[in-house]
């Protein structure tokens, strides 16, 4: 069986590996990624089916990278969800408009987080 690819995108080291310890058990294979210029680096070396993103992070912030991957044209159709500790409506309605297919705020609610990635999926 494929398993799908996901890029996670935090400046958290810590909810990265935990994150990812989570997917692995869920069958997903898992990538990281630390800052803006990795994400979008990363999004066009590794190819991954949904990249996870965290909005306040170095090197230009997760809005940034959204824009960058909407951008090129080997990343634009990648699906992305938002996972952030940013609760307000402004940052919410930006990331929209760049096209994502969640958004979820901090602390992520797994079971929640899973429902979404098998809606995708599947």
């Amino acid at each position: 069986m494929i398993k799908n690819k996901i890029l996670i995108v935090d400046d958290e080291k810590d909810w990265i590996q935990m994150l990812a310890m989570r997917l692995g058990h869920e069958g997903y294979q898992t990538e990281a990624a630390f800052d803006t210029i990795q994400a979008t680096t990363q999004a066009v070396q590794l190819k991954p089916n949904l990249i996870l993103l965290d909005i306040m992070m170095p090197a230009g912030g997760g809005l940034e990278a959204l824009k960058n991957i909407r951008a090129n044209v080997k990343t634009f159709s990648i699906p992305v969800i938002v996972l952030t500790a940013r609760a307000d409506n402004e940052t919410k309605e930006a990331a929209e408009k760049l096209g994502i297919s969640g958004y979820f705020v901090k602390p992520v609610d797994m079971d929640e987080l899973l429902k979404k990635l098998r809606e995708i999926f599947n």
